[in-house]
């Protein structure tokens, strides 16, 4: 299992056009394979933040997402709704 939590700072203009393009993208990583979880969530303080946080089966299916259509699609679209750069971190289970 490998999860990714995805941080966003998004520009006030831009938030509700990064919700309807996010929403269509989780959708589309739900019916991928090797896809347990996919949630998008919005900060209850600030407007602007969002989290995706992403379980996956493997690395492989993990990164097999990063080729789909619907993912190539969501990030050429929200790149620039962006004050930063995103921040990813990935975590692997402690054994």
């Amino acid at each position: 299992m490998i999860v990714k939590s995805v941080t966003f700072d998004v520009k006030p203009e831009y938030i509700d056009k990064f919700i309807e393009a996010t929403l269509e993208n989780q959708k589309g990583s739900l019916e991928e394979k090797g896809v347990i979880s996919f949630d998008f969530l919005q900060s209850a303080d600030e407007t602007g933040k969002f989290l995706l946080y992403e379980v996956y089966e493997s690395e492989e299916a993990m990164e097999g997402h990063l080729k789909t259509e619907h993912f190539n699609k969501w990030i050429n679209t929200v790149e620039e709704y962006f004050f930063s750069p995103r921040e990813k971190t990935i975590f692997i289970p402690i054994k």
